[in-house]
């Protein structure tokens, strides 16, 4: 029996110059914000971000609720050593899980195969940008979005999530791209980013009635 207030959170941070040294601080951030809540976090961080790792605490069924910041692709997310740590061949281990994932293409295959064993997925289909200071910041606020709607608004679901992360990205398109936030061709670029990584947002697949801890 899983604990409905503990969270499993995988999140690799590879040498720089890589995009996971940023979304390593916004894993950081969320788990921050779980924990104020009362919610224990398992952190599988750097190092211990791989695959036996995930696969010994998902089969312990410690939580039910996965999130992972990292690179992605299709049919996989990498961990910290550029394996494999969820692939077709252990998808069955996120069974029952509420998945919340910030990487790559994931969701156009292992999303789409995870409809049926996950309690529900979340991520993206496409290829996503990541920006360093100062847009860092903005899209933390749109990537994390979801599952902090989920954390502070009462019975708010997987697809209500999803929508508050749209919504986050177009008010931050219109403030770069036409807003107070246009002070260059950079602005303008990175409301371009936003818009493409808002399209890259696949819909839910499994519930789209869960919540964090029903």
């Amino acid at each position: 029996m899983s604990n409905s207030k503990t969270v499993l959170l995988v999140r690799t941070r590879l040498p720089w110059p890589d995009e996971t040294r940023i979304s390593y601080r916004w894993a950081e951030a969320a788990k921050r914000e779980f924990e104020v809540n009362g919610w224990q976090v398992i952190d599988l961080a750097s190092d211990d971000a791989v695959r036996a790792n995930v696969e010994k605490l998902l089969q312990a069924a410690e939580s039910d609720v996965f999130l992972f910041y990292g690179h992605g692709e299709p049919d996989r997310m990498i961990g910290q050593d550029i394996m494999a740590l969820i692939d077709l061949a252990n998808l069955h281990l996120l069974k029952d899980q509420k998945v919340y994932v910030v990487a790559c293409w994931t969701a156009e295959v292992l999303g789409k195969k995870a409809a049926n064993v996950a309690r529900c997925y979340l991520g993206y289909e496409d290829e996503i940008f990541v920006w360093s200071q100062p847009y860092a910041a903005y899209l933390e606020n749109c990537v994390n979005k979801g599952i902090l709607a989920m954390l502070y608004i009462p019975d708010c679901t997987i697809e209500q999530a999803r929508h508050h992360i749209i919504d986050e990205y177009n008010h931050w398109i219109d403030h770069f791209a036409v807003g107070a936030g246009v002070f260059d061709p950079f602005s303008i670029g990175f409301a371009a980013v936003l818009r493409r990584n808002r399209d890259a947002l696949a819909q839910v697949f499994g519930d789209g009635i869960a919540t964090l801890v029903n």
